[in-house]
């Protein structure tokens, strides 16, 4: 608009100079007038032509410059010249002004050159507010030429787009706040914005901030402040600080005002201060449109945590859901929660505990596929067993009077879940208080754990002596007989015995069988979980020897192979001229993995038997070293490869162990043994130990041994683990049947979820109550009724069928014309009635919100089934699509809007 106030820019004489060329392309003498002197180069280059530069503050020195032009030697194309001037056209003379451009001295009008620069006829006039605009954009030609505009019209989003983006780096007309956010983490970003004129910052601050919102005006405050690269602390700093929480905490509200500092001494609004929060944590977020570099949001997170200690609220970091600070602190708290319900083992406290645990796993830096998340998990499935109110005979929890193959059946449904949970808290965690109350944890379970197993041992005395073979307690050595040939008549079979494999470890992958496309089986009616009993004492060449011989015998892996196909009911069961055959360690692999001579026994439709030895459990026992070992499918070399064959070959396959092991968690060696928990009859038997004979004892020196029973107890040197002994983790070993996913078994059912009910989260009942003042109304979908018989239109409207005294809500629910309609129109699709109410009474007796897992142990049903049932249940629950039920597939949950119903059905749900 005006001329420069100080002296001019080289982006400003050329845009001026390619103004005139513009209009007069055979100029030789352009003059633009110029205040002050200033560092300007001798000479340029506009539209191909070389162009000097001349400073004249007097005609006889324009005369001086021009007369250069008149130098040029013959045949050289003269120069042109540029006089930079502070004399107006008049004092020039009238002999210069002849020879001047358009005879004038040209007066620099920014926005004029940026009309040229962009090529535009017109400019937007709200531009004109903003006279620094213009010299900006002017001075950032040099970057690089401007696009023509489209139509002519230079509008007020170009021009800020060019600006932004040629003078702070920004990418765009209007920055949204995580743009603005990630910015301000720019190494150059507070230099860029210092070298902006002063008249230009605080119109550009607030341009920033209503293009990014309340939380875009706080990060400028903060850039004008001199804290730009604090912008994205600062506001994980207000999730801590505002956070909902922590409203009337003394300490919270005096960092409040402390913080004010760092915004120019501004104030800052709770709820605006939550939202920028909120986006300071989804930048921070691995699933953020640009993902910071992890070195960066290891600074940012540094930073945050260094102002809290510089707030004094570093000790409510855990209302963070960011820092890794408040990670750790929500751990602390769930240390302190810990130790309190295992002082006090009662529901409060076990709630308090399950929020302890929930608040630590909805934190970012809580990896729920980590081993530290894990063990959370484990230890609050701990604490929900320690609280269950368990009947009498449970085999956890005190000395029990059951025989011994009820007491085996209860290891294997619930102990082992129990095991599984205790020995994932060996190796405790980073944190020394956490750690303290892992171990406290796991001293309760073994405490009861060691009383179950002497009760377990005891009984084991008693059967021992009169052993019988039955589907719920099956001796290994009649494995092959009654169950590998019978399953082995209707498909062909893949025995896998997996050494030292117990009953936990077992558990864990049976996890990624279900993944993998494998339907457990058990034999029915009734549905009976078949496991395996040891031999004794439970060691490699006593148990494995004797469950592929199919007989009590002492031998190795020479005598199995032999034994194993000359198996008569086996041999009964395979093709004529291909028996039996097993595969040992040493034959499983080759260079190129899983040995190709085993592929082709598993592949072959004419071997209809065959077995393989799978070492790794036992090989990680004999070890020492302290790796914390998961147990899955992937991690267990050849294991994959061998049930990918088998299922591409359509095999049953039956996971079983010669014998399970006891995990080192604190053992104390006592004397010397035969083996490391067993030895033969010298000396009188100490507390630890019961002596077994006759039955199913066998060793190379007799039917008599001395085996432990306590888990804590050993002869031999230290190792991750041994076996020998009578603990039930030794000698309840997994007898399961698996079929590729829908393969049908006769007298064979898909077995039940197996989870005990424990094991799922804790859903607290608590009774629903309507607040006088609720901070937050949440307003439910309005339900559409289904058709029902016209009312009578001066009746009123219709109330709640409340049931008849001694009537379940659920009948008066099933009886009602709403639930007839709605099963009409499911037709075939609506599960039966009492499908249904088992659905509800499960969730009505848990708060109305349960796992998939756990409520297909609920229903006695396949996990992978429970998707299906429930969908087909909304079907009638959920009138016109209305949530009364609702499946959360992400989450794995399954939940009952028990007011949702009562309105849909017009039933009271008591």
């Amino acid at each position: 608009m005006t001329a420069a106030a100080v002296s001019l820019s080289l982006p400003q004489i050329e845009a001026q100079a390619l103004a005139v060329l513009d209009r007069a392309s055979d100029a030789k003498v352009i003059a633009i007038q110029a205040k002050t002197k200033a560092l300007w180069p001798d000479a340029i280059t506009l539209s191909g032509r070389p162009f000097q530069l001349r400073w004249c503050e007097s005609p006889l020195m324009a005369r001086e410059a021009m007369s250069t032009l008149d130098d040029a030697a013959d045949g050289q194309a003269a120069p042109g010249l540029i006089l930079l001037t502070p004399l107006a056209a008049r004092e020039l003379g009238g002999d210069v002004l002849a020879r001047l451009a358009r005879a004038q001295v040209f007066q620099p009008d920014a926005w004029s050159m940026v009309q040229q620069l962009f090529k535009a006829r017109e400019i937007d006039a709200r531009l004109s507010r903003f006279r620094w605009m213009a010299q900006l954009l002017v001075e950032r030609a040099g970057m690089g030429a401007y696009p023509p505009v489209p139509n002519g019209f230079l509008d007020m989003d170009t021009a800020w787009r060019h600006v932004l983006g040629r003078c702070l780096s920004l990418d765009a007309s209007k920055p949204d706040a995580a743009m603005l956010l990630n910015w301000s983490l720019g190494a150059e970003s507070a230099a860029l914005f210092d070298d902006l004129p002063d008249t230009a910052k605080p119109q550009i601050a607030a341009w920033l901030g209503d293009s990014a919102g309340a939380v875009g005006t706080l990060v400028m405050q903060c850039v004008l402040a001199g804290n730009t690269q604090d912008a994205v602390p600062l506001g994980l700093v207000c999730g801590v600080v505002l956070s909902n929480q922590g409203e009337g905490v003394h300490e919270l509200a005096a960092a409040g005002i402390r913080l004010e500092r760092f915004m120019g001494d501004e104030r800052i609004g709770i709820a605006d201060g939550r939202a920028w929060a909120t986006d300071a944590a989804r930048l921070l977020s691995a699933s953020a449109l640009h993902p910071l570099a992890p070195t960066m949001r290891h600074a940012v997170n540094e930073r945050a945590e260094a102002l809290l200690r510089e707030l004094h609220v570093e000790n409510y970091a855990h209302l963070s859901d960011v820092l890794p600070m408040g990670l750790e602190q929500r751990l602390g708290l769930l240390a302190q929660a810990l130790k309190e319900f295992i002082a006090d083992p009662s529901t409060v406290l076990l709630q308090a505990a399950e929020r302890a645990a929930n608040s630590a796993a909805r934190h970012a830096h809580a990896d729920a596929a980590s081993t530290r998340m894990l063990r959370v998990k484990m230890a609050v499935r701990l604490c929900r067993w320690m609280a269950a109110d368990q009947p009498k005979g449970n085999g956890r929890g005190g000395r029990v009077e059951q025989g011994f193959q009820v007491l085996a059946q209860i290891y294997a449904r619930e102990g082992s879940f129990v095991d599984w949970a205790r020995f994932k808290l060996i190796g405790g965690d980073d944190l020394p208080g956490l750690s303290s109350a892992y171990v406290a944890l796991r001293d309760a379970a073994r405490r009861k754990a060691e009383t179950f197993n002497q009760s377990f041992a005891q009984a084991l005395q008693v059967w021992n002596r009169e052993p019988r073979a039955e589907p719920a307690c099956m001796p290994v050595e009649a494995i092959l007989e009654r169950l590998v040939a019978p399953l082995a008549q209707q498909a062909p079979v893949l025995l896998l015995v997996a050494d030292g494999l117990s009953y936990s470890i077992f558990r864990e992958l049976c996890e990624d069988l279900e993944a993998l496309g494998w339907d457990e089986h058990v034999a029915g009616p009734p549905p009976t979980l078949a496991v395996g009993v040891a031999a004794l004492p439970t060691i490699t060449e006593v148990s494995r020897t004797s469950l592929l011989s199919g007989r009590l015998v002492v031998g190795a892996a020479s005598q199995e192979k032999s034994a194993f196909a000359a198996h008569t009911a086996l041999v009964g069961a395979s093709r004529a001229g291909t028996a039996p055959v097993v595969f040992h360690k040493g034959d499983l692999a080759d260079s190129e993995g899983l040995s190709s001579t085993v592929r082709d026994a598993i592949a072959s439709t004419q071997q209809q038997v065959v077995a393989v030895v799978y070492n790794a459990v036992d090989d990680h026992l004999s070890g020492s070293n302290q790796i914390h070992v998961r147990w899955t499918i992937d991690d267990l070399r050849l294991l994959g490869p061998l049930l990918s064959e088998a299922r591409r070959a359509r095999r049953v396959v039956i996971v079983t162990a010669d014998h399970g092991h006891v995990i080192d968690d604190g053992t104390v060696q006592r004397g010397q043994g035969d083996g490391d928990r067993w030895r033969l009859p010298a000396g009188a038997p100490d507390e630890s130990e019961l002596v077994y004979e006759g039955g199913r004892v066998k060793s190379a020196n007799g039917n008599t041994v001395l085996c432990s029973w306590s888990e804590g107890v050993r002869h031999g040197a230290k190792k991750n683990g041994y076996h020998g002994g009578v603990s039930a983790q030794e000698v309840v070993v997994p007898l399961s049947v698996f079929t590729p996913r829908n393969m049908a078994l006769k007298g064979w059912q898909v077995a039940a979820a197996p989870q005990p009910d424990w094991w799922a989260p804790l859903e607290a009942v608590t009774p629903v109550l309507a607040p006088e003042a609720p901070a937050l109304a949440l307003k439910l979908p309005k339900p559409k009724p289904v058709p029902l018989p016209q009312p009578d239109l001066f009746g009123g409207a219709a109330a709640a069928v409340t049931p008849a005294p001694g009537e379940h809500w659920i009948d008066a629910l099933q009886a009602s014309p709403a639930y007839l309609a709605q099963k009409a129109l499911a037709a075939r699709v609506a599960p039966a009635d009492a499908d249904v109410r088992s659905l509800l009474d499960a969730l009505a007796a848990r708060g109305g919100k349960l796992s998939k897992a756990a409520l297909a142990q609920r229903l006695g049903m396949p996990a992978m089934r429970v998707s299906g049932f429930v969908n087909a249940a909304k079907r009638v629950l959920n009138v016109d699509q209305a949530a009364v039920l609702v499946l959360d597939e992400t989450a794995g949950t399954v939940e009952l809007n028990r007011d949702l119903l009562s309105r849909q059905f017009r039933v009271t749900v008591r």
